[in-house]
């Protein structure tokens, strides 16, 4: 298990396919789930991994019971502060059955030697960005669109 020198806070978001302009599908939050699923802090890549693979089973039930109508959506986290992704899965409901299936593996920076996102590694008594300059869901600063 690698643990990180530093920790860092991740916030989970849900994605859901979007009809945009009556014909183009493109990734978008959904209306009924909200903005921010959750809030975790990630001390070794164990844990980022957890968090990824143990929401995105939290997130297929809640889809169940709400009766959201779609077939499937992404989970991402990014580390709080800088917006960056260190984690993501996708779950999409088999059509026969109705189930919901973890699509592949969860995708987690760790795995590619990312274990701190490069804003949280940095020197003691550095400061700290302002709330006010965290990347936003949205305004697309945080890599991707929100759906119109």
């Amino acid at each position: 298990m690698v643990t990180h020198s530093n920790e860092y806070d991740v916030a989970t978001s849900v994605l859901v396919p979007v009809l945009v302009g009556g014909e183009r599908v493109v990734w978008g939050a959904s209306r009924e789930l909200p903005g921010v699923f959750g809030e975790d802090r990630i001390r070794s890549c164990a844990d980022l991994t957890m968090v990824v693979q143990s929401q995105g089973g939290v997130v297929a039930r809640l889809i169940e019971r709400l009766r959201i109508d779609v077939g499937g959506f992404r989970l991402l986290a990014r580390e709080r502060e800088t917006g960056t992704l260190a984690g993501a899965v996708e779950w999409m409901r088999d059509a026969h059955f109705g189930l919901w299936r973890q699509y592949d593996e969860p995708w987690v920076a760790c795995a590619y030697g990312q274990h701190v996102p490069p804003m949280v590694a940095r020197p003691r008594g550095a400061v700290r960005s302002l709330s006010s300059e965290r990347p936003s869901v949205a305004d697309g600063s945080c890599g991707y669109r929100r759906a119109a």
